[in-house]
Protein backbone atom coordinates (compact mmCIF):
# COMPACT_ATOMS: atom_id res chain seq x y z
CA UNK A 1 0.00 0.00 0.00
CA UNK A 2 1.36 3.23 -0.79
CA UNK A 3 1.85 6.13 1.70
CA UNK A 4 -0.88 8.43 0.77
CA UNK A 5 -3.20 5.10 1.06
CA UNK A 6 -1.81 4.90 4.72
CA UNK A 7 -1.98 8.48 5.45
CA UNK A 8 -5.84 8.23 3.86
CA UNK A 9 -6.97 4.97 6.80
CA UNK A 10 -5.12 6.62 9.15
CA UNK A 11 -6.88 9.87 9.15
CA UNK A 12 -10.48 7.68 8.64
CA UNK A 13 -9.79 5.57 11.69
CA UNK A 14 -8.85 9.35 13.55
CA UNK A 15 -12.46 10.57 12.13
CA UNK A 16 -14.22 7.98 13.08
CA UNK A 17 -12.68 7.45 16.57
CA UNK A 18 -13.76 11.40 16.95
CA UNK A 19 -17.12 10.57 15.60
CA UNK A 20 -17.58 8.28 17.98
CA UNK A 21 -16.76 10.51 21.20
CA UNK A 22 -19.11 13.24 19.21
CA UNK A 23 -21.51 10.58 19.56
CA UNK A 24 -21.40 9.30 22.74
CA UNK A 25 -24.23 10.15 25.43
CA UNK A 26 -22.75 12.31 28.15
CA UNK A 27 -23.57 10.85 31.75
CA UNK A 28 -26.38 13.11 32.69
CA UNK A 29 -27.03 13.61 36.62
CA UNK A 30 -28.78 11.08 38.52
CA UNK A 31 -31.19 13.09 40.92
CA UNK A 32 -33.07 9.82 42.44
CA UNK A 33 -29.90 7.86 43.24
CA UNK A 34 -28.25 10.77 44.71
CA UNK A 35 -30.76 11.49 46.96
CA UNK A 36 -31.11 7.77 47.64
CA UNK A 37 -27.52 7.66 48.58
CA UNK A 38 -27.71 10.98 50.84
CA UNK A 39 -31.00 8.67 52.85
CA UNK A 40 -28.80 6.03 53.25
CA UNK A 41 -25.74 8.35 54.83
CA UNK A 42 -28.19 9.80 57.18
CA UNK A 43 -29.98 6.40 57.92
CA UNK A 44 -26.87 5.21 58.50
CA UNK A 45 -25.27 7.49 60.93
CA UNK A 46 -28.62 7.73 63.04
CA UNK A 47 -29.48 4.38 63.05
CA UNK A 48 -26.20 3.24 66.09
CA UNK A 49 -27.98 6.17 68.04
CA UNK A 50 -31.95 5.17 66.99
CA UNK A 51 -30.85 1.78 68.07
CA UNK A 52 -29.49 3.07 71.39
CA UNK A 53 -32.75 5.09 71.98
CA UNK A 54 -35.11 2.61 71.29
CA UNK A 55 -33.80 0.26 73.85
CA UNK A 56 -33.36 3.05 76.61
CA UNK A 57 -36.74 4.11 76.04
CA UNK A 58 -38.29 0.79 75.68
CA UNK A 59 -35.83 -0.61 79.20
CA UNK A 60 -35.55 2.08 81.37
CA UNK A 61 -38.36 3.88 81.10
CA UNK A 62 -40.68 1.73 80.60
CA UNK A 63 -41.28 0.11 84.01
CA UNK A 64 -42.82 -3.55 83.01
CA UNK A 65 -39.45 -4.16 80.75
CA UNK A 66 -37.31 -2.87 82.78
CA UNK A 67 -38.28 -5.54 85.58
CA UNK A 68 -38.57 -8.00 83.17
CA UNK A 69 -34.82 -7.35 82.40
CA UNK A 70 -33.78 -7.00 86.06
CA UNK A 71 -35.92 -9.55 87.19
CA UNK A 72 -33.16 -12.61 86.68
CA UNK A 73 -30.37 -10.56 89.03
CA UNK A 74 -32.25 -11.67 92.13
CA UNK A 75 -30.66 -14.96 91.18
CA UNK A 76 -27.16 -14.03 90.33
CA UNK A 77 -24.73 -14.95 92.67
CA UNK A 78 -22.52 -12.31 92.61
CA UNK A 79 -25.17 -9.71 93.06
CA UNK A 80 -26.57 -11.92 95.95
CA UNK A 81 -23.04 -11.79 97.03
CA UNK A 82 -22.43 -8.17 97.13
CA UNK A 83 -25.89 -7.73 98.54
CA UNK A 84 -25.48 -10.05 101.27
CA UNK A 85 -21.67 -8.79 101.88
CA UNK A 86 -23.50 -5.39 102.49
CA UNK A 87 -25.78 -5.90 104.46
CA UNK A 88 -24.03 -8.81 106.69
CA UNK A 89 -21.25 -6.16 107.46
CA UNK A 90 -24.27 -3.57 108.52
CA UNK A 91 -26.38 -5.71 110.84
CA UNK A 92 -22.92 -7.13 112.18
CA UNK A 93 -21.63 -3.74 112.85
CA UNK A 94 -24.46 -2.11 114.22
CA UNK A 95 -25.90 -5.42 116.49
CA UNK A 96 -22.18 -5.14 117.89
CA UNK A 97 -22.30 -8.57 119.77
CA UNK A 98 -19.49 -9.05 121.41
CA UNK A 99 -20.25 -5.51 123.46
CA UNK A 100 -23.90 -6.69 123.41
CA UNK A 101 -22.90 -9.79 125.04
CA UNK A 102 -20.10 -8.96 127.87
CA UNK A 103 -23.02 -6.50 129.03
CA UNK A 104 -25.37 -9.49 129.73
CA UNK A 105 -22.52 -11.29 131.47
CA UNK A 106 -21.42 -8.84 133.76
CA UNK A 107 -23.18 -10.28 136.64
CA UNK A 108 -21.73 -13.54 135.66
CA UNK A 109 -17.44 -13.16 135.64
CA UNK A 110 -16.81 -16.47 135.03
CA UNK A 111 -19.30 -16.38 132.19
CA UNK A 112 -17.19 -13.80 130.13
CA UNK A 113 -14.61 -16.01 128.55
CA UNK A 114 -17.35 -17.07 126.36
CA UNK A 115 -18.50 -13.67 125.48
CA UNK A 116 -16.29 -14.03 122.09
CA UNK A 117 -17.67 -17.14 120.72
CA UNK A 118 -21.11 -16.56 121.35
CA UNK A 119 -20.46 -13.22 119.98
CA UNK A 120 -18.78 -15.12 117.03
CA UNK A 121 -22.04 -17.21 116.54
CA UNK A 122 -24.37 -14.28 116.47
CA UNK A 123 -22.64 -13.02 113.52
CA UNK A 124 -22.77 -16.06 111.98
CA UNK A 125 -26.58 -16.33 112.43
CA UNK A 126 -26.73 -12.93 111.08
CA UNK A 127 -24.91 -14.03 108.28
CA UNK A 128 -26.93 -17.78 107.72
CA UNK A 129 -30.21 -15.54 107.70
CA UNK A 130 -29.38 -13.02 105.14
CA UNK A 131 -28.43 -16.04 103.28
CA UNK A 132 -31.39 -17.46 103.64
CA UNK A 133 -33.59 -14.47 102.98
CA UNK A 134 -31.68 -13.69 99.57
CA UNK A 135 -32.16 -17.70 98.45
CA UNK A 136 -36.35 -17.06 99.24
CA UNK A 137 -38.98 -16.16 97.48
CA UNK A 138 -39.61 -13.35 100.04
CA UNK A 139 -36.25 -11.93 98.41
CA UNK A 140 -37.41 -12.31 94.55
CA UNK A 141 -40.58 -10.39 95.72
CA UNK A 142 -38.78 -7.58 97.93
CA UNK A 143 -35.92 -7.32 94.99
CA UNK A 144 -39.02 -6.79 92.25
CA UNK A 145 -39.99 -3.85 94.39
CA UNK A 146 -37.40 -2.73 95.45
CA UNK A 147 -36.69 -2.23 91.53
CA UNK A 148 -39.77 -1.03 90.56
CA UNK A 149 -38.87 1.78 92.87
CA UNK A 150 -35.58 1.99 91.51
CA UNK A 151 -37.17 2.22 88.03
CA UNK A 152 -39.19 5.31 89.19
CA UNK A 153 -36.26 6.76 91.02
CA UNK A 154 -34.12 6.20 87.91
CA UNK A 155 -36.52 8.10 85.68
CA UNK A 156 -37.13 10.87 87.89
CA UNK A 157 -33.06 11.16 88.78
CA UNK A 158 -33.00 11.81 85.12
CA UNK A 159 -35.41 14.15 85.13
CA UNK A 160 -33.30 15.31 87.89
CA UNK A 161 -36.11 15.09 90.67
CA UNK A 162 -34.71 12.12 92.77
CA UNK A 163 -36.66 10.32 94.97
CA UNK A 164 -37.55 6.61 96.44
CA UNK A 165 -34.54 4.15 96.90
CA UNK A 166 -32.41 5.28 93.76
CA UNK A 167 -30.00 8.43 93.08
CA UNK A 168 -27.12 9.59 90.96
CA UNK A 169 -24.77 10.93 93.13
CA UNK A 170 -21.91 12.17 90.85
CA UNK A 171 -20.99 9.26 88.55
CA UNK A 172 -22.84 6.38 90.55
CA UNK A 173 -26.11 5.29 90.37
CA UNK A 174 -26.93 4.15 94.30
CA UNK A 175 -29.13 1.40 95.54
CA UNK A 176 -30.53 2.03 99.25
CA UNK A 177 -30.20 -1.44 100.99
CA UNK A 178 -32.74 -0.06 103.82
CA UNK A 179 -35.93 -2.52 103.34
CA UNK A 180 -33.41 -5.89 102.57
CA UNK A 181 -31.61 -4.53 106.23
CA UNK A 182 -35.67 -4.44 107.82
CA UNK A 183 -36.23 -7.24 106.46
CA UNK A 184 -33.66 -9.18 108.00
CA UNK A 185 -33.76 -7.77 110.85
CA UNK A 186 -37.46 -8.90 111.92
CA UNK A 187 -36.16 -12.46 110.22
CA UNK A 188 -33.43 -12.54 113.32
CA UNK A 189 -36.11 -11.47 116.30
CA UNK A 190 -38.31 -14.52 114.74
CA UNK A 191 -35.69 -16.41 115.21
CA UNK A 192 -35.02 -15.37 119.22
CA UNK A 193 -32.67 -12.56 118.45
CA UNK A 194 -35.46 -10.57 120.47
CA UNK A 195 -32.85 -6.96 120.55
CA UNK A 196 -32.06 -7.27 116.88
CA UNK A 197 -35.44 -5.04 117.25
CA UNK A 198 -34.14 -2.09 118.78
CA UNK A 199 -31.15 -2.18 116.36
CA UNK A 200 -31.12 1.29 114.79
CA UNK A 201 -31.42 1.51 110.94
CA UNK A 202 -27.93 2.30 109.63
CA UNK A 203 -27.41 6.05 108.40
CA UNK A 204 -28.08 5.99 104.55
CA UNK A 205 -24.04 6.13 103.38
CA UNK A 206 -23.60 2.72 105.04
CA UNK A 207 -26.09 0.79 102.90
CA UNK A 208 -26.13 2.28 100.23
CA UNK A 209 -24.85 -0.16 97.32
CA UNK A 210 -22.90 1.28 93.82
CA UNK A 211 -25.21 -0.63 90.95
CA UNK A 212 -23.49 1.49 88.28
CA UNK A 213 -20.73 3.57 88.00
CA UNK A 214 -19.96 5.81 85.07
CA UNK A 215 -18.33 9.52 83.99
CA UNK A 216 -21.02 10.31 81.16
CA UNK A 217 -23.99 10.34 84.10
CA UNK A 218 -23.76 13.92 84.29
CA UNK A 219 -24.24 14.10 80.28
CA UNK A 220 -27.36 11.11 80.77
CA UNK A 221 -29.47 14.02 82.27
CA UNK A 222 -29.00 16.20 79.43
CA UNK A 223 -29.55 12.99 77.20
CA UNK A 224 -32.55 12.22 78.88
CA UNK A 225 -34.35 15.25 78.33
CA UNK A 226 -33.29 15.88 75.07
CA UNK A 227 -33.64 12.46 73.24
CA UNK A 228 -37.05 10.89 75.65
CA UNK A 229 -39.19 12.67 73.00
CA UNK A 230 -37.64 11.00 70.25
CA UNK A 231 -36.57 8.14 71.29
CA UNK A 232 -40.24 6.13 70.89
CA UNK A 233 -40.07 6.97 66.74
CA UNK A 234 -36.52 7.67 65.99
CA UNK A 235 -35.79 4.44 64.81
CA UNK A 236 -39.12 4.00 62.50
CA UNK A 237 -37.94 7.35 61.32
CA UNK A 238 -34.41 5.38 60.40
CA UNK A 239 -35.97 2.40 58.87
CA UNK A 240 -38.46 4.96 56.48
CA UNK A 241 -35.63 6.76 54.92
CA UNK A 242 -33.67 3.01 54.24
CA UNK A 243 -37.23 1.75 52.49
CA UNK A 244 -37.44 5.35 50.97
CA UNK A 245 -33.71 4.99 49.74
CA UNK A 246 -34.22 1.69 48.24
CA UNK A 247 -37.68 3.03 46.46
CA UNK A 248 -36.49 5.95 45.18
CA UNK A 249 -33.02 4.45 43.46
CA UNK A 250 -32.82 3.13 39.99
CA UNK A 251 -30.76 0.62 41.11
CA UNK A 252 -32.78 -1.26 43.89
CA UNK A 253 -30.69 -4.21 44.21
CA UNK A 254 -27.56 -2.58 45.07
CA UNK A 255 -29.16 -0.01 47.42
CA UNK A 256 -30.63 -3.23 49.28
CA UNK A 257 -27.35 -4.48 49.81
CA UNK A 258 -26.07 -0.55 50.61
CA UNK A 259 -28.88 -0.76 53.00
CA UNK A 260 -27.94 -4.19 54.73
CA UNK A 261 -24.10 -3.13 54.81
CA UNK A 262 -25.35 0.25 57.08
CA UNK A 263 -27.40 -2.20 58.95
CA UNK A 264 -24.15 -4.55 60.03
CA UNK A 265 -22.33 -1.10 60.61
CA UNK A 266 -24.25 0.45 62.71
CA UNK A 267 -24.96 -2.90 65.09
CA UNK A 268 -21.10 -3.06 65.02
CA UNK A 269 -20.68 0.83 66.26
CA UNK A 270 -22.81 -0.26 69.12
CA UNK A 271 -21.81 -3.74 70.16
CA UNK A 272 -18.28 -2.01 69.86
CA UNK A 273 -19.99 1.09 72.35
CA UNK A 274 -21.26 -1.46 74.84
CA UNK A 275 -17.91 -3.56 75.19
CA UNK A 276 -15.80 -0.35 76.12
CA UNK A 277 -19.05 0.81 78.39
CA UNK A 278 -18.01 -2.14 79.80
CA UNK A 279 -14.29 -1.85 79.98
CA UNK A 280 -15.17 1.25 81.66
CA UNK A 281 -17.13 0.00 83.99
CA UNK A 282 -14.45 -3.00 85.14
CA UNK A 283 -11.59 -0.13 85.25
CA UNK A 284 -13.42 1.92 87.18
CA UNK A 285 -14.49 -0.96 89.58
CA UNK A 286 -11.81 -3.04 89.72
CA UNK A 287 -10.32 -3.94 93.58
CA UNK A 288 -13.69 -3.18 95.01
CA UNK A 289 -16.66 -4.88 96.79
CA UNK A 290 -18.91 -4.64 94.05
CA UNK A 291 -17.37 -5.04 90.88
CA UNK A 292 -18.23 -8.66 90.25
CA UNK A 293 -21.88 -7.40 91.17
CA UNK A 294 -22.00 -4.37 88.72
CA UNK A 295 -20.58 -6.20 86.14
CA UNK A 296 -23.81 -8.87 85.99
CA UNK A 297 -25.76 -5.43 86.48
CA UNK A 298 -24.70 -3.90 83.20
CA UNK A 299 -24.59 -7.59 81.42
CA UNK A 300 -28.32 -8.80 82.58
CA UNK A 301 -29.24 -5.08 81.88
CA UNK A 302 -28.06 -4.49 78.01
CA UNK A 303 -29.07 -8.22 77.57
CA UNK A 304 -32.29 -6.70 75.37
CA UNK A 305 -29.98 -4.28 73.57
CA UNK A 306 -27.45 -6.88 72.62
CA UNK A 307 -30.77 -9.30 71.15
CA UNK A 308 -31.41 -5.95 69.32
CA UNK A 309 -27.62 -5.82 68.07
CA UNK A 310 -27.84 -9.43 66.94
CA UNK A 311 -30.96 -8.62 65.13
CA UNK A 312 -29.63 -5.98 63.15
CA UNK A 313 -26.65 -8.50 62.41
CA UNK A 314 -29.48 -10.92 60.83
CA UNK A 315 -31.29 -8.17 59.08
CA UNK A 316 -28.68 -6.70 57.20
CA UNK A 317 -27.23 -9.91 56.56
CA UNK A 318 -30.50 -10.75 55.09
CA UNK A 319 -31.07 -7.44 52.69
CA UNK A 320 -27.09 -7.90 51.30
CA UNK A 321 -27.93 -11.37 50.75
CA UNK A 322 -31.19 -10.63 49.02
CA UNK A 323 -29.86 -7.19 47.25
CA UNK A 324 -26.57 -9.43 45.59
CA UNK A 325 -29.13 -12.21 44.74
CA UNK A 326 -31.04 -9.64 42.60
CA UNK A 327 -28.42 -7.60 41.55
CA UNK A 328 -26.81 -7.21 38.12
CA UNK A 329 -23.53 -8.80 38.96
CA UNK A 330 -22.22 -11.53 37.17
CA UNK A 331 -22.18 -14.24 39.76
CA UNK A 332 -25.93 -13.07 40.63
CA UNK A 333 -26.54 -13.65 36.84
CA UNK A 334 -24.94 -16.97 37.59
CA UNK A 335 -26.53 -18.04 40.25
CA UNK A 336 -30.43 -16.94 39.28
CA UNK A 337 -29.89 -18.96 35.54
CA UNK A 338 -28.80 -22.27 37.76
CA UNK A 339 -31.78 -21.97 39.97
CA UNK A 340 -34.14 -21.02 37.36
CA UNK A 341 -32.97 -24.01 35.37
CA UNK A 342 -32.78 -26.63 38.03
CA UNK A 343 -36.38 -25.24 39.20
CA UNK A 344 -37.42 -25.11 35.28
CA UNK A 345 -36.10 -28.72 34.80
CA UNK A 346 -37.90 -29.95 37.75
CA UNK A 347 -41.11 -28.49 37.09
CA UNK A 348 -41.44 -29.31 33.63
CA UNK A 349 -40.63 -33.37 34.68
CA UNK A 350 -43.83 -32.56 37.00
CA UNK A 351 -45.91 -31.26 34.83
CA UNK A 352 -47.80 -34.37 33.44
CA UNK A 353 -47.95 -36.07 37.18
CA UNK A 354 -50.80 -35.49 39.32
CA UNK A 355 -50.14 -32.27 40.77
CA UNK A 356 -50.57 -30.98 37.43
CA UNK A 357 -53.74 -28.83 38.22
CA UNK A 358 -52.62 -27.14 41.47
CA UNK A 359 -49.52 -26.10 39.96
CA UNK A 360 -51.25 -24.76 37.02
CA UNK A 361 -53.08 -22.64 39.26
CA UNK A 362 -50.61 -21.45 41.27
CA UNK A 363 -48.95 -20.65 38.33
CA UNK A 364 -51.90 -18.41 37.34
CA UNK A 365 -51.97 -16.76 40.90
CA UNK A 366 -48.34 -16.66 41.24
CA UNK A 367 -47.58 -12.87 41.37
CA UNK A 368 -50.31 -12.63 44.52
CA UNK A 369 -48.46 -15.49 46.09
CA UNK A 370 -45.08 -14.29 45.86
CA UNK A 371 -46.33 -10.87 48.14
CA UNK A 372 -48.06 -13.10 50.18
CA UNK A 373 -44.94 -14.67 51.26
CA UNK A 374 -42.94 -11.65 51.94
CA UNK A 375 -46.07 -10.11 53.86
CA UNK A 376 -46.03 -13.09 55.91
CA UNK A 377 -42.32 -12.94 56.42
CA UNK A 378 -42.56 -9.33 57.31
CA UNK A 379 -45.53 -9.65 59.66
CA UNK A 380 -43.42 -12.37 62.12
CA UNK A 381 -40.09 -9.81 61.91
CA UNK A 382 -42.37 -6.75 62.74
CA UNK A 383 -45.06 -8.16 65.24
CA UNK A 384 -42.41 -10.80 67.42
CA UNK A 385 -41.22 -9.50 70.55
CA UNK A 386 -38.24 -9.79 71.40
CA UNK A 387 -36.90 -9.87 67.85
CA UNK A 388 -34.39 -12.11 67.86
CA UNK A 389 -31.50 -12.82 65.39
CA UNK A 390 -32.61 -16.36 64.99
CA UNK A 391 -36.07 -15.56 64.36
CA UNK A 392 -34.72 -13.35 61.41
CA UNK A 393 -32.72 -15.65 60.03
CA UNK A 394 -35.47 -18.16 60.55
CA UNK A 395 -37.90 -16.50 59.08
CA UNK A 396 -35.56 -16.17 55.72
CA UNK A 397 -35.31 -19.27 55.65
CA UNK A 398 -39.10 -20.22 55.83
CA UNK A 399 -39.27 -17.69 52.69
CA UNK A 400 -36.80 -18.81 50.54
CA UNK A 401 -38.01 -22.68 51.08
CA UNK A 402 -41.66 -20.91 49.98
CA UNK A 403 -40.12 -18.95 47.02
CA UNK A 404 -38.54 -22.47 45.77
CA UNK A 405 -41.37 -24.70 46.22
CA UNK A 406 -43.92 -21.67 44.47
CA UNK A 407 -41.66 -21.60 41.03
CA UNK A 408 -41.18 -25.31 41.26
CA UNK A 409 -45.21 -25.39 41.07
CA UNK A 410 -45.16 -22.65 38.60
CA UNK A 411 -42.56 -24.07 36.22
CA UNK A 412 -44.87 -27.38 36.63
CA UNK A 413 -48.41 -25.36 35.74
CA UNK A 414 -46.38 -23.54 32.95
CA UNK A 415 -44.97 -26.79 31.53
CA UNK A 416 -48.87 -28.41 31.95
CA UNK A 417 -50.84 -25.69 30.48
CA UNK A 418 -48.57 -25.73 27.20
CA UNK A 419 -48.97 -29.48 26.71
CA UNK A 420 -52.50 -29.03 27.31
CA UNK A 421 -52.86 -26.34 24.93
CA UNK A 422 -50.88 -27.73 22.31
CA UNK A 423 -53.43 -31.26 22.36
CA UNK A 424 -56.08 -28.98 21.63
CA UNK A 425 -54.47 -27.85 18.89
CA UNK A 426 -53.75 -30.97 17.48
CA UNK A 427 -57.26 -32.28 17.98
CA UNK A 428 -59.24 -28.94 16.90
CA UNK A 429 -61.82 -29.36 14.15
CA UNK A 430 -60.86 -27.35 10.97
CA UNK A 431 -57.42 -26.69 12.15
CA UNK A 432 -54.71 -26.09 9.53
CA UNK A 433 -52.06 -29.01 9.29
CA UNK A 434 -48.86 -28.60 10.90
CA UNK A 435 -45.85 -27.80 8.50
CA UNK A 436 -44.62 -30.85 7.13
CA UNK A 437 -47.76 -33.05 7.89
CA UNK A 438 -49.58 -33.27 4.32
CA UNK A 439 -46.43 -34.04 2.58
CA UNK A 440 -45.40 -37.08 5.61
CA UNK A 441 -49.37 -38.44 4.69
CA UNK A 442 -48.43 -38.40 0.88
CA UNK A 443 -45.23 -40.26 1.75
CA UNK A 444 -47.11 -43.03 3.38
Amino acid sequence: MSDAGTEDVAALQARIEELEKQAAPRRRFDGRGFTAWVLVTVAALLFPIALTAYWGQRTLTDTERYIATVAPLAQDPTVKQAVGDKVTSVLVTQIDAKNRVSEILTDYPKLQPISGPVAVAVNNLVGQTVTKVLDSDQFDQLWITINTQLQKGLVAALSNDPTGPVTIQGDQVILDTGDLIALVKQKLVDQGLSFAANIPVPPVADRQVVLLTSPQLAQARFAYAVGQPVAQWLIYAVLLLFVIAVLISRKRARMTMAVGVAIILGALVVRLLMAFGQSQIELTLTGTTFAIAQQAFFTILTAFLLSAVRAAYAVGLVLLLVGWFLSGTESALATRRLVSGALSGAGGRASGTAIAPVAAWFARTRVFWRFLIVGVAAAVILTSSPLSGSLILWTAVVAVVAFVILEFLAAAGSGSEADTGADLAAVEPGAAPAPGAASADADR
